[in-house]
């Protein structure tokens, strides 16, 4: 009797261990790492991939990349089991920063010029002007205060606005400029 009670025990902390220790569902191929990095890369246009990961089945995507970027700024790319890229999120050429000037302005600068942090790189170009257009809707109107991409996986522009009320809010964006959340 004490030895059936000991293997039973002894098979249930094997089961149990074996549980804890997860399955190899999530782990990546090399060839499947190699191709969801490089499909991650191609859509940011620059960097290096830093980490890729699988999806856990309760994901909206089957692999993440991290992109770092030259300036350090981190991009999160999901791609579907094609390596497709789901998420879209910002690209190098939407958080670039512009090219210095070797002309100087004809008007000066109301206020000294500074230089945002990496991870909060404004928009520029169209992409700003859609963001900024986009959050002004939103809000029925009032001040754009600034505008950046984001690295979040529910949002990839994030827009602060100062609304006619006076309130400052910030109004996160989707690819397609769609409102995901107004942020007050």
């Amino acid at each position: 009797m004490r030895t059936s009670l000991t293997a039973i025990a002894a098979s249930l902390v094997l089961i149990l261990t074996a549980s804890a220790c997860g399955n190899d569902d999530d782990k990546i191929s090399s060839a499947d790492r190699e191709k969801a990095e490089a499909a991650a890369l191609k859509y940011v246009g620059a960097g290096k991939a830093t980490e890729t990961d699988r999806g856990d089945g309760d994901d909206d995507y089957a692999y993440e990349v991290e992109v770092e970027l030259p300036d350090g700024l981190d991009i999160e790319v999901q791609l579907d089991e094609n390596f497709k890229v789901t998420n879209r999120p910002p690209t190098a050429s939407d958080l670039a920063a512009p090219a210095p000037t070797t002309t100087p302005s004809a008007k000066p600068s109301a206020s000294p010029s500074t230089v945002a942090p990496d991870d909060d790189r404004g928009l520029l170009g169209k992409t700003a002007i859609r963001a900024k257009d986009a959050a002004l809707k939103a809000t029925g109107g009032g001040e754009v205060l600034s505008t950046e991409g984001s690295d979040d996986a529910d949002h990839v522009y994030e827009v602060e606005v100062r609304t006619p009320s006076g309130e400052d809010v910030t109004v996160e964006l989707d690819a397609d400029f769609e409102v995901v959340r107004i942020d007050r």
